[in-house]
């Protein structure tokens, strides 16, 4: 395959596709062609940080194959200007291992990682609560219905057979409470959505709240997980 790379510095270009600009720190995008069609992409991000370390981050998307390059050439931008290190997340089935291996890159930490119940298992018995009544809210984008209780809330969105379990909230919340809300929303899957036959949620490992309410409800964690990498620069 050959590959071409492509930096875009300037929001006016016409050769990025759409989204691509959408977050007001983004200070370049690397595009992989192939023929002409883009098949990857690198964002890079400035956030401002004082430390050069901390100050750029990547988001990388698309062909795996395309993948290091993309990111090598978005580690130059950054070296170029000032940074000591690039940043960035990526789930486990979004990256080989191989990619950071080659870069030089390495873990520095899990962000989150993905629980699963499967439906066809017994529905358990769930209690708690304490913080009021679950409520219906209404949806986010892509969502079929959001669920909340306070200022906790879970919009479920439908991939193919599996609910996906988005979280938000601002306040800490005890297990029980959490334990109630999601025990609402497997219900609400189950009624609404039969053909639906498991769920998915993400949870940050220190989150330890949500993650007892996970388990009360049935969720196990699984072995796919969204990690930061870090890449030196320089030296």
């Amino acid at each position: 395959m050959s590959v071409s790379l492509e930096v875009c510095r300037e929001r006016t270009d016409d050769t990025v596709p759409a989204g691509h600009w959408e977050d007001e720190r983004t200070t370049a995008v690397v595009l992989a062609r192939e023929d002409g069609a883009v098949i990857g992409s690198v964002v890079v991000l400035d956030l401002g940080a004082d430390d050069p370390a901390l100050r750029f981050a990547a988001v990388p998307e698309g062909a795996f194959e395309a993948l290091v390059p993309m990111l090598r050439e978005a580690a130059a931008l950054v070296g170029a200007a000032g940074g000591t290190a690039l940043r960035w997340v990526a789930e486990s089935d979004e990256m080989p291992p191989s990619v950071p291996e080659e870069l030089g890159a390495t873990e520095d930490g899990e962000v989150y990682r993905w629980w699963r119940l499967e439906l066809s298992a017994a529905a358990r018995t769930v209690e708690g609560g304490g913080a009021g009544p679950v409520e219906e809210r209404p949806a986010g984008e892509d969502a079929v219905f959001r669920l909340g209780l306070a200022d906790a809330l879970f919009d479920v969105e439908i991939e193919e057979d599996t609910a996906v379990l988005v979280h938000d909230r601002e306040e800490e919340h005890t297990p029980d409470e959490l334990t109630a809300l999601v025990g609402a929303v497997v219900r609400r899957v189950r009624e609404a959505h039969p053909a639906v036959r498991a769920a998915e949620a993400y949870a940050a490992p220190d989150d330890d709240t949500l993650g007892a309410a996970l388990t009360a409800v049935g969720f196990v964690p699984t072995d796919r997980r969204a990690v930061e990498y870090l890449l030196p620069l320089g030296g």
